[in-house]
């Protein structure tokens, strides 16, 4: 072999490898890419949305909100927040998009609120209300509202 043909069979080696690590490297660029994305996107079935709390001047446990120390949560015990009532009782709703199963309590569940998710609680929509501050319960009674008290027992269907 001549030192021309050694140097091409080495040029050709040379591209070979080269080629190969292009693959290599972009193949696990793809799946990291890939991995990304997966983490991104949220996984998760279950999502905390409720905590027990205790506050004056409700008897025994009611429902709060978790950030921070909570907003406490409210029930309308007949008929349905619409309109102008949604301006002073936001409804508690899943995350935009999330598909979780919400926890905190038993006897939690969803309805469709638009295109939104709202949680329940043994069947009656949550709501917050706009007056409450901190740790208040200031919407006990006005309107119809109720607060959401702990209540033990089967849950109904």
């Amino acid at each position: 072999m001549t030192s021309n043909g050694a140097s091409q069979a080495l040029r050709l080696r040379w591209i070979a490898r080269a080629a190969t690590a292009v693959v290599v490297v972009g193949s696990a660029t793809g799946l990291a890419a890939s991995l990304t994305a997966a983490d991104a996107a949220p996984t998760a079935t279950k999502l905390k949305v409720v905590q027990i709390v205790k506050r004056k001047p409700i008897k025994g446990k009611m429902l709060a909100t978790t950030k921070g120390k909570g907003a406490s949560l409210y029930y309308l015990p007949k008929g349905s927040c619409t309109g102008q009532c949604l301006t002073f009782w936001p409804p508690l709703l899943l995350p935009k998009g999330s598909k979780a199963t919400p926890t905190g309590v038993t006897c939690l569940g969803t309805a469709k609120f638009g295109k939104r998710t709202q949680i329940t609680y043994r069947g009656k929509k949550l709501y917050t209300f706009t007056s409450d501050t901190g740790t208040t319960v200031s919407g006990n009674g006005v309107a119809g509202f109720k607060a959401a008290r702990v209540v033990s027992g089967k849950c109904p269907k």
